[in-house]
């Protein structure tokens, strides 16, 4: 915080000196050694208090603080001696000081004097900023604002206020009462209630009356009364009033509205009891249908469910006894029929991972599946995916890349369902590549959640079948994509997977150009 300015003026340097070396740690000090350097300084700085000698040659300390008076708002305080006491009397009695110090002075009372000084300096600052706030408030608030003393006379209104009581200037309003200034008729009721105001000490807020003018017009004012307290005196009330004609108005047009709101809803009131009766009946029967149709959606669900119980026991079986009969067969028997069991075993697995996806299928949509949340290491995760498609991708001679940032965080879920969703999406990005083609697995952190993007440069799909693979059992075909076995479940059931998790998948493709699908884990999952 910055000193305030001190300005000592004295025709003696040693007594500059003095008082410069008593203030300066408190006050920046400024000296000058006459009146007429002292006003040019005054030009220039401003200052918080004057400290000027009596006697100096060509201009006396009176008379300067004399002229000081009319440039500068600083304390002004006069040093002098009992033969000067006609001169300081005078000064006192000119108003051109606020405050005097005898020779000899002692250090202690000086510092007290000058230190007295800059606070009513300082204070006056202060009221003179709250004066201007309030005079501008005062000035442009469209609302009406008056102050009274406690026998109800007018000590201030602000300009609305005068032209709400027909007066051209705000000073005709002071000193008067409001019966002074509208008819007694008029002002009594209100100067009655104001009296009951200052009696309670119980303000008045936001009382809304009818104000009528000497044409007959009337206007709506909303005003509020408080009590002004002096400690716990009351010595007056403030007001304010403002008009709300307008507000008014529109209320009344609101109401005629709603008369004639109320009219047409009366007029409508029989169609209305026959539109709701009809439409009760129609939702009673598409209830009945829907309860049908659910009905038909659980029930193929549970056939589902138990036909894939049902067929994984024997297709068991067949794995096991194809494996068994191979490890028994010598190299004669292998070479003669070892490619039937491989077909065999082949085709049973094949059959097994088909009724695999449909129970899943069935367990999602009868909301039986339960997340296993675990905390997964993403970069593992993957690896561990890529590792199971390696056969198929080995035999096209395709390429898998992998790319995950250093500190990647760990993310929460059921680490079987998510590893399925990458296994279902590279062996559909190998099934659907050419050979040597190349699939690319990206993870990232970004904006709180964790995304891992599967792309690959294979023949991709049309924008308008993107909707059909996405549902169970959708496939599409074309002359860049021939028929392919598989179930159409894969993507389906990863995006099935992904929603259970909170997160989403997104498929984005292009014929000839490949597909991406990204698929975004939300910052829930994500483990700082």
């Amino acid at each position: 915080m910055s000193k305030e300015n001190i300005l000592v003026v004295d025709d003696e340097p040693q007594i500059l000196t003095a008082i410069s070396d008593l203030l300066e740690d408190e006050f920046t000090v400024w000296t000058a050694s006459d009146g007429p350097a002292a006003l040019k300084i005054l030009a220039e700085q401003d200052m918080a208090v004057i400290l000027s000698d009596q006697r100096m040659p060509g201009m006396t300390g009176a008379e300067l603080l004399g002229h000081v008076r009319q440039v500068s708002d600083a304390t002004r305080v006069l040093v002098t001696g009992y033969s000067d006491l006609d001169a300081l009397v005078k000064a006192v009695n000119l108003g051109q000081i606020h405050a005097y110090l005898s020779k000899p002075w002692n250090p202690l009372e000086l510092k007290v004097v000058v230190r007295t000084a800059a606070d009513r300096w300082r204070l006056g600052r202060t009221l003179e900023r709250e004066r201007t706030l309030l005079q501008a408030l005062m000035d442009n608030v469209p609302d009406a604002i008056f102050f009274k003393d406690a026998s109800l006379h007018f000590t201030r209104i602000n300009p609305a206020q005068a032209a709400m009581l027909g007066l051209d200037s705000v000073l005709e309003a002071q000193g008067h009462m409001l019966g002074d200034l509208i008819p007694h008729v008029a002002a009594d009721p209100v100067e009655a209630q104001e009296r009951q105001l200052i009696e309670s000490g119980t303000p008045l807020i936001d009382q809304v009356e009818a104000v009528v003018d000497p044409s007959g017009a009337t206007t709506w004012m909303s005003t509020t009364k408080v009590p002004i307290r002096m400690g716990q005196k009351i010595v007056g009330l403030a007001g304010i009033s403002r008009d709300i004609t307008k507000r008014k108005q529109a209320e009344d047009l609101l109401r005629r509205s709603h008369d004639d709101l109320q009219k047409a809803v009366d007029e409508r009131t029989a169609w209305l009891r026959q539109e709701i009766s009809r439409r009760t009946q129609a939702e009673e029967e598409a209830r009945a249908a829907r309860d049908v149709a659910e009905s038909s959606s659980r029930a193929k669900s549970t056939f589902l469910a138990n036909m894939s119980h049902e067929l994984r026991t024997p297709l068991n079986a067949i794995i096991g006894f194809a494996e068994l009969t191979e490890s028994q067969m010598n190299d004669a028997e292998r070479a003669k029929l070892g490619g039937f069991v491989a077909d065999i075993g082949e085709s049973a697995h094949h059959l097994l991972r088909v009724i695999n996806d449909i129970l899943d299928v069935a367990r999602v949509e009868a909301g039986k599946i339960d997340l296993h949340e675990t905390i997964i290491f993403v970069p593992e995760l993957i690896q561990s995916a890529v590792r199971l498609t390696i056969p198929s991708v080995t035999a096209k001679q395709q390429m898998v890349m992998t790319s995950c940032p250093d500190h990647l965080p760990r993310i929460k879920g059921d680490e079987r369902l998510i590893k399925q969703i990458l296994l279902n999406l590279v062996i559909n990005a190998s099934k659907f590549s050419g050979r040597g083609g190349r699939i690319t697995i990206d993870a990232a952190h970004a904006d709180g959640v964790v995304r891992l993007t599967i792309a690959d440069d294979g023949c991709g799909i049309a924008a308008e079948d993107i909707p059909k693979v996405l549902q169970p059992f959708g496939q599409v075909h074309n002359l860049l994509a021939p028929k392919q076995e598989g179930t159409g479940l894969g993507l389906p059931l990863a995006r099935e997977f992904m929603e259970l998790h909170g997160g989403s998948l997104e498929l984005k493709s292009e014929l000839g150009r490949g597909t991406t699908v990204v698929l975004t884990f939300p910052p829930v999952r994500v483990v700082a």
